[in-house]
C-alpha cells in the first residue's frame, strides 16, 4: 500500500484560507463505485455567497466509473480548478500530471488542498504550505481489497484526525459507503474542524453536545451513473446533504451525526 502524509508547518502572512474542510473519498476498482463525503465549519449562507448550492457543489469532482477528486482548503470560487480536474479525469489523464498542471497554473496554489483517485489505482494528494497549521492528507489501499481511499483536511485541532479516519475506513469491514461514513464519524470524534463548537454562529435550535462542522454531505456514484453538464451534477445513486439551516428538531446539531441519521434513513428506502 502506497501512502502519502503531508502537514503544513507554517502559514504565510495574509494568506490564511477563508474556508477549510475535511473530506473522505473511496472507490472500489471491482464494482466501479465511488463515494465522497465531507464536512466543514462553513455556514450554508457562506457557501451561497460563493454562488454554491452547498459544500459538494464547490468541492467534489465526480466522473462516474472513472475517478473522484476534491478541491478544498481555500476553495477556488472561479471553479477553474474543478473544471480542469474534471476534464482531465474524464480523458483518463494521470492524477500526478493533473496536479503538475494545477501547481503551474494556479497563483493561489499555496492555499489549496487536493485529493485525486482513479479507477486505475492512480492517486495523488497535495496540501499547500499556506493552508492552516494542521493540514493533512493520506492516501492508500485497504489491505486485501480493491478499495482505494484519500482522506484530507485542514483546520484540524490535532494531528490525530486523519489517522483515526484512515483506521476506521480500513478496519470497518463493510462496503465502500459504510467505510466512508465510519471514517467521517472517526474524524468528527477527534475534533473535525477546530473552528466549530456548539456556540458557533449560526446556532442550530436543537440540542447540541458536540459540533465539529456546520455542513456535511455524502455522495455515492455507481459505474452506470452519469453527469449532466458540470463536474458534479449527475444523477447519482445517492446524495445526502446536511446544512445548518435544514437540521430538524428530531435530528442532531452536529451535521456529521445527522448525516449518519439521514444515511440510515436512505438505506431503509433501498430495495432488498
Amino acid at each position: 500500500m502506497r501512502r502519502a502524509l503531508a502537514a503544513s508547518a507554517f502559514v504565510l502572512a495574509g494568506s490564511t484560507p477563508v474556508f477549510a474542510t475535511w473530506s473522505v473519498m473511496a472507490l472500489d476498482l471491482n464494482t466501479g463505485t465511488i463515494v465522497v463525503a465531507s464536512a466543514a465549519c462553513v455556514a450554508q449562507r457562506g457557501l451561497a455567497g460563493m454562488h454554491a448550492k452547498g459544500l459538494m457543489d464547490i468541492e467534489a469532482i465526480v466522473v462516474p466509473g472513472k475517478a473522484v477528486a476534491v478541491a478544498q482548503a481555500d476553495f477556488d470560487s472561479t471553479r477553474d480548478n474543478q473544471k480542469l480536474m474534471y476534464a482531465e479525469l474524464a480523458r483518463g489523464t494521470d492524477p500526478e500530471r493533473i496536479l503538475e498542471v494545477l501547481i503551474r497554473q494556479d497563483p493561489a496554489i499555496a492555499t489549496r488542498q487536493f485529493g485525486i483517485l482513479d479507477m486505475d489505482a492512480r492517486h495523488v494528494g497535495f496540501t499547500g504550505p499556506a493552508t492552516s497549521a494542521i493540514s493533512l492528507h493520506d492516501q492508500g489501499q485497504v489491505p486485501g481489497t480493491a478499495i482505494w481511499y484519500s482522506i484530507q483536511g485542514d483546520a484540524f485541532p490535532n494531528d490525530q484526525v486523519v489517522p483515526a479516519a484512515v483506521q476506521a475506513l480500513t478496519e470497518y469491514r463493510q462496503d465502500v459507503a459504510e467505510r466512508v461514513m465510519a471514517a467521517m464519524e472517526a474524524a468528527d470524534a477527534k475534533g473535525g474542524d477546530r473552528r466549530c463548537s456548539c456556540l458557533s454562529e449560526p446556532r442550530v435550535s436543537v440540542a447540541c453536545e458536540t459540533r465539529t462542522a456546520q455542513v456535511a454531505y455524502m455522495l455515492r456514484a455507481e459505474k452506470a451513473d452519469s453527469n449532466k453538464e458540470s463536474y458534479n451534477d449527475g444523477n447519482y445513486a445517492m446524495y445526502i446533504s446536511v446544512t445548518d439551516d435544514d437540521i430538524k428538531p428530531t435530528e442532531n446539531a452536529n451535521p456529521v451525526k445527522t448525516l449518519r441519521l439521514r444515511y440510515e434513513a436512505w438505506k431503509r428506502t433501498r430495495p432488498n
